[in-house]
Parts: structure tokens; C-alpha cells; sequence
């Protein structure tokens, strides 16, 4: 008894076999209606009306991770009613069918598809799908190593992950997200985006998104504690609480992924007889989908375990079983991963002629992945997504206040525009010019208000970190030098204690206005809080950062502090860190800078520190 194209095969024979035995008539009719039951879910596409589809379509939905051949031979039969679908219809038919293309190793199907639904327009309510079809296109670019496409694609779904309130479509989003970062090796970044997907684990509603979310989580923090044992244990816990989530749900993809997760660990301890009982499962399971990745990933687990066992003859074998599903996928990765150590098992049983050739296909496949103007495209793309998703964030989280903001602008707008009209009347055009005035000494209020610090009058970090990213990241593409200079003011607690917060309050204001006299148009002076400054230099190197710095220092140490009542000396402790080619972003530069601050505050303050590797353990020192 076999499903072949959503039909049941060999039902007659069960009849005659059933009609010949000795069961009674009510036992009969009672083992038949069991079959029909289990075998229900399987009905032919072929005889679908219009009226069914969409309970097709759902049935098909629940079944694309787990049977792939029935769900695409679904939808070849319910194709002829294509033309007979509703807009909502239409766009979950094109899912399915780029998602079946994709599993199957069509990718240029699948993406053809997926780009043509994107360009078509979609209503307010139908803006899900469109959510799902750019999430699944960035998907397929990032699986098939097209990281340029992969990143574009992640421009346009960011955005539109705001116009969508529904959480588990934003869970979607950000596994792509999550996925593309793991495929450029960057399992920092993986992980940053997974712990603020799995933050919302229960309040996702869909059982199947629950299954890859924890799995997501589980391999994101297996990238980056891989090589910390005493992490080991924690992270196979991981991987077993999502193999059991998504077990409950029959989602047998997830189930591989995480049991392909563990044995890996158990590779690293050399516990081969339970990483083959696990790998071997798994071969089972991707087996049965069918799922070609899987399947020959769990092949190369098989030979990776006979290596690690000594047999050389079973490894190479497992090698090969291995390629074989990978060159019908064309993946170069998987090849990568295959060529190599056949490479080095052919040379240590004398096959060299086979070594050489291994080695040679390694070297094509490896360098197509990783050319190096693909990584500088890479670095400046994935410099800009960084920068976008900071500026989400920060609407999302300012959302509140802007709006109270809105309104008591329109308030205030509204109140000036009454006093206009009647100044209009009386005056003409001597009121209009007074408008015209007032309204821009308006906007230029709010805007100081939103931008600058209310005390001190420099910049407010949110808008002196995002004016100098803007910065940073223009000054990257082209190789120009940035320096950070932060500082802040030695024992000012002791000032505050002593001398009370107004006292306090005056030497910040009078430190900002002495540094600021002396700052040049370009630079970027801003209060990161209490105490503590920045300032970005763009095109500034390191030498011309360190002086500027120095004369800073003299000038606050020169602030004659008798007009706050009091007598005293103020003087700051500043660090120095300007960029390299490794930086795509102002954080490891505010984290170089902040190092050296606490390396001058160990050296006793009131001097200026320029960043250097031996600083990284003064800020724990000095704390």
C-alpha cells in the first residue's frame, strides 16, 4: 500500500484480500472505515473543486515540510485552477509552489516566481503574503550563497515588518535574518537577532514556528560557544528541547536539524556509538520527506564518525553517498565540506592521483564561496542592514513619545495659527512676516529639543551615534580614517557630594562650552550621559585625534571653577581609538576608546590614553 500522487494505490487488492477473509461483516466495515480515517488527509488534487481549495491548500501548507513529493504533485493537479482563484488564493499557491521549487534544488524557479508575485500589488489585508514571498526569496538567495541578493532583499523586508502586527510574521522575518547570518559565518550577529525572536517564544501562536524558533536559538548559541566545552551540555539541552517541540508537531525538517545539532556535539567528545544511533535516525527522517540537504548532510556525519573510528574504507564510502545527493543540488558548500577530508583520506591510503583531484575540486568551490570582492560586498551590506535595523528599533521604541510630541505640537500649532489670523487682519503683511517668523523660531525649538542635550546644549547620544554612523559608514566606502574620542570628568561624584548638584551641573555646562569653542565643524560633540562624552572626528586619524585630545585636557584643567562659588580642579581622563579595516561599525571603536579612557583613569588620571591591545583587561581593573 502506497501514496503516489495524493491517491491511494493498491486499495482493491486490500478490498479482495479484506472480502476473502474470514471477518465478519461489522469487523469488515470497521477495519475499512479505519483506513479511510488515517488515509483521508491524502485526497487526489485532481477532483478538488473550487470550493474545496482552500481547505486543499491548507492541507498542503501543514504537509510542505514534511512530504515533498506529495505537495508538489498536488500542485501540478490543482494547477488548471489557477486562473479561477482569488487574489488571496493565487498568492498561497505561488508559496507553496516556490517553496516546493526550492526544496527540490529549483532555485531559479522558485526565485522567478517569488520576485514576479513581489512587484504585484497588495491590498492592506493581503499584506502577509507579501511578508512571507520577500521573506522566502531572501531565504532561497541566502541558501544558494547569493549574499548581495540575500542582503537587498532583507532591505525591503525590514519595513515592511513594521506595517505588519502580527508576531508570527515578524518571528518569519527575523529567522531569515537569522539564517543569512549563519550562512556568512557571523554567529554574533545570528545570535543577536535569535534572543530577540525567541524573547516572544510563547506568544507565537503557530506550533510550526515555535519548532524552528527553538531550533534557530539552539544553533545560534552552538555558533558561538563551539569551541567552549563547558557549554557543551547546555547547548545539547537546546537541541533537545527543540527536537521534542517539533516532534509533538511532526515537523520532521526541524526534528533533523536538531538531532544533526547534537551529534555534532557528540562528534567534539568522541561518543561515536551515540552520534551513529542519532545520525542514522535522522537519515530516516530526511529520508522519508524526502529532503536531498538532509539527507546528504546525514551521510557526511556517517563518514565523519567512520573517520573518527579509523575506518578510512567506511568513510569514504559515506563520502561518496554523501556527493552523490550533493552534486544534484549543486551546493558548494556541501561539496566544500565533502572534497577536502576525501582529499586527505584518499592521500593517507596512497591514492594520489584521487587526492590531488579532490583537492583541486575543493579549491574551485571554496574560493567561488568565499572571493574576496564578494566579501567586501558583503562587509558594506551587511554594514548598512546593521544601521537599518538600529533606526527601527529606535522608532519603534521612541514610538510613544513622538506621538505625545505630535500632539502638543499640533496643539501649539493650532493656538499660533489663531493669534496669526487675527494679527492678519488687523496688520496685513507686517503679521505674515511675524508668522513666517515665528513658525521657523518654532521649528527650530523642537528641533533642538529632539536633538541636543538639555543642559549641556551639545548633541543627545541617539542623534550624535546616528549622525556619526551616517558618517562612519560613507567614510568606509571610501577607506577614510574616523577617530572617537571619549572622556569623561575625573571624581565629579566627589563635586556633586561636595558642592551640591548645581555646582555639578554648572561644570558640565562649562566643560562643554570650553571643549566646544575648540571642536571644528565637522566633528561630532556629544553627551553619552552623566559624566561622559564623545566626540567623532571623520577623517581624523589617530595622531591628529591624540593632540586635539591634549589640548581638551589643558583647557578643562584650566577652567577657572571661582565662578561656581567654590574653588576647586577639574580635569578628565580621555581615550583614544581610530578605525580599521576590520570595523564594519562605531561600536568596536566606542569599545577601544572606552578601554583606553580606564587605561588613563589606571594611570592615574588627567591624561590622554591612545587605544593598543594590551589595554583589554583595564576597564574590569579599574571597575
Amino acid at each position: 500500500m502506497v501514496v503516489k500522487n495524493g491517491r491511494l494505490i493498491g486499495f482493491y487488492e486490500f478490498l479482495n484480500r479484506m472480502s476473502k477473509s474470514t471477518l465478519t461483516v461489522k469487523t469488515f466495515t470497521c477495519i475499512l472505515m479505519t483506513y479511510a480515517v488515517l488515509f483521508c488527509g491524502y485526497v487526489s488534487a485532481e477532483n478538488v473543486k473550487l470550493s474545496e481549495l482552500d481547505q486543499q491548500l491548507t492541507l498542503l501548507e501543514s504537509k510542505r515540510t514534511q512530504s515533498l513529493a506529495f505537495v508538489a504533485d498536488s500542485l501540478q493537479e490543482i494547477k488548471p485552477l489557477v486562473n479561477q482563484m482569488s487574489a488571496e488564493q493565487t498568492y498561497r499557491y505561488t508559496l507553496l509552489q516556490a517553496h516546493s521549487y526550492s526544496m527540490l534544488g529549483q532555485s531559479s524557479e522558485a526565485i522567478s516566481l517569488l520576485k514576479q508575485q513581489i512587484t504585484s500589488s497588495f491590498s492592506e489585508r493581503l499584506l502577509y503574503y507579501k511578508v512571507r514571498s520577500v521573506s522566502l526569496l531572501a531565504n532561497i538567495y541566502s541558501y544558494y550563497n547569493y549574499f548581495e541578493d540575500a542582503l537587498k532583499t532583507l532591505h525591503l523586508l525590514l519595513p515592511l515588518l513594521n506595517e505588519i502586527n502580527d508576531i508570527d510574521t515578524e518571528v518569519m522575518g527575523y529567522g531569515v535574518v537569522i539564517d543569512l547570518f549563519g550562512q556568512l559565518n557571523m554567529p554574533d550577529e545570528s545570535l543577536k537577532y535569535a534572543k530577540i525572536m525567541y524573547q516572544n517564544f510563547n506568544k507565537i501562536r503557530s506550533p510550526r514556528r515555535k519548532c524552528f524558533v527553538a531550533f534557530k536559538y539552539a544553533i545560534s548559541i552552538d555558533g558561538v560557544y563551539d569551541l567552549d566545552v563547558d557549554k557543551w551540555l547546555e547547548v545539547e539541552a537546546l537541541y533537545q528541547d527543540a527536537f521534542d517541540i517539533c516532534k509533538k508537531n511532526d515537523e520532521k525538517i526541524g526534528m533533523v536539524g536538531a538531532l544533526t545539532g547534537r551529534v555534532n556535539i557528540l562528534l567534539k567528545r568522541k561518543e561515536y556509538d551515540k552520534a551513529k544511533k542519532l545520525t542514522k535516525y535522522a537519515l530516516g527522517l530526511a529520508s522519508a520527506i524526502p529532503y536531498q540537504y538532509s539527507i546528504s548532510k546525514s551521510h557526511l556525519l556517517l563518514a565523519q564518525i567512520a573517520m573518527g573510528e579509523g575506518n578510512a574504507v567506511l568513510s569514504i564510502e559515506e563520502f561518496n553517498q554523501s556527493l552523490d545527493f550533493a552534486l544534484s543540488l549543486n551546493d558548494s558548500k556541501l561539496f566544500t565540506e565533502i572534497y577536502q577530508p576525501l582529499a586527505e583520506l584518499h592521500e593517507s591510503l596512497g591514492n594520489t592521483d584521487k587526492a590531488l583531484k579532490y583537492l583541486k575540486l575543493y579549491q574551485i568551490h571554496y574560493t567561488k564561496i568565499l572571493g574576496e570582492s564578494q566579501n567586501h560586498i558583503i562587509a558594506f551590506e551587511t554594514t548598512k542592514l546593521d544601521y537599518i535595523e538600529k533606526e527601527r528599533q529606535i522608532r519603534y521604541l521612541n514610538k510613544d513619545r513622538e506621538l505625545y510630541s505630535a500632539k502638543a505640537e499640533l496643539t501649539e500649532s493650532q493656538r499660533n495659527n489663531e493669534r496669526m489670523l487675527f494679527l492678519f487682519i488687523c496688520g496685513g503683511l507686517i503679521v505674515l512676516t511675524v508668522f513666517a517668523i515665528s513658525m521657523t523660531l518654532q521649528k527650530g525649538k523642537y528641533k533642538k529639543l529632539v536633538q541636543f542635550d538639555v543642559l549641556t546644549g551639545v548633541y543627545n547620544r541617539g542623534t550624535g551615534q546616528n549622525m556619526a554612523e551616517n558618517q562612519f559608514v560613507k567614510g568606509a566606502a571610501n577607506g577614510a580614517d574616523f577617530s572617537v574620542l571619549l572622556f569623561d570628568l575625573d571624581y565629579f561624584k566627589l563635586i556633586n557630594d561636595q558642592y551640591g548638584h548645581g555646582v555639578g551641573d554648572w561644570v558640565l555646562k562649562k566643560v562643554c562650552e570650553t571643549v566646544g569653542k575648540k571642536c571644528r565643524s565637522g566633528d561630532i560633540f556629544t553627551r553619552f550621559g552623566g559624566d561622559e562624552f564623545v566626540i567623532f572626528m571623520p577623517n581624523t586619524s589617530e595622531e591628529k585625534a591624540s593632540v586635539m585630545a591634549e589640548q581638551f585636557r589643558e583647557q578643562i584643567l584650566a577652567i577657572d571653577t571661582r565662578h561656581s562659588g567654590h574653588t576647586f580642579t577639574v580635569n578628565a581622563s580621555f581615550g583614544i581609538s581610530s578605525n580599521t579595516a576590520e570595523d564594519l561599525s562605531l561600536d568596536p571603536l566606542l569599545n577601544r576608546a572606552d578601554m583606553a579612557m580606564y587605561s588613563s583613569k589606571n594611570l592615574g588620571r588627567n591624561r590622554v590614553s591612545v587605544y593598543d591591545s594590551d589595554m583589554q583587561g583595564f576597564k574590569q581593573q579599574h571597575t
